[in-house]
């Protein structure tokens, strides 16, 4: 059987905002570095539940903004078309391979 892939999930609301924050499980407290860029994806901003995919894209369906990382969140936001490829920013990291991130506006 194979493991089902789970991603850490935020939500943060206010009045006129929905934000929504997700990375890929593997990488909650990494660093991720190509040449001078620097992300850190700490538990205080991408920390949240850690729930399946189908969670997410609902989440990200409603959200007013959302800000993803990870190839495998990225991957999916760009195949259900709610992210062009286009608008994606790809890293190369020597210890995490290629990782997305996305930053979206409403």
């Amino acid at each position: 059987m194979t493991k089902k892939q789970l991603f850490y999930l935020r939500v943060r609301q206010t009045q006129k905002e929905y934000l929504v924050t997700v990375c890929d499980e593997d990488l909650l407290g990494k660093t991720i570095c190509e040449g001078e860029l620097e992300l850190c994806i700490n538990d205080r901003f991408f920390g949240g539940e850690l729930v399946p995919l189908e969670k997410c894209l609902e989440q990200m369906k409603i959200a007013t903004n959302f800000n993803l990382i990870g190839k495998t969140i990225v991957d999916a936001a760009v195949e259900n078309r709610m992210v062009n490829e286009l608008a994606v920013m790809w890293i190369n990291c020597p210890d995490h391979g290629k990782v997305g991130h996305v930053m979206f506006l409403r």
